[in-house]
């Protein structure tokens, strides 16, 4: 799989080396949490889109939950940075959520186009 970074950051969408890291120098286990979580991603995201135009905050954050813990263990910063700050606004009960939103679904995009 190639590495991808944004344009506008340093973040990579996957980094393999963290990948690998993260799963103990295990290739295979690597391969597999990743292809795990390129499978969930689509349904995670659609669902997080869907309860985001119900404004059902407490449903919100369970997805983008899952989202950011499954990032946590795949080498996959960009994805979990965008969780991350989304998850943070949705704890602080910011209302403001529809930029978080759309760059949480860029980096998502962009994972799953690689």
């Amino acid at each position: 799989m190639k590495t991808d970074t944004n344009m506008d950051s340093e973040i990579k969408v996957y980094d393999e080396q963290l990948s690998l890291q993260l799963a103990g120098g295990n290739e295979d286990l690597a391969q597999q949490m990743l292809e795990m979580l390129l499978n969930e991603l689509p349904i995670l995201q659609a669902n997080m889109n869907e309860v985001f135009q119900e404004g059902d905050n407490a449903a919100l954050y369970d997805n983008v939950h899952k989202i950011n813990g499954s990032s946590r263990y795949c080498g996959v910063p960009a994805v979990g940075e965008a969780a991350n700050n989304l998850e943070l606004l949705l704890k602080n009960n910011d209302d403001d959520l529809k930029d978080a939103v759309n760059e949480l679904n860029v980096e998502i995009e962009r994972l799953l186009a690689l």
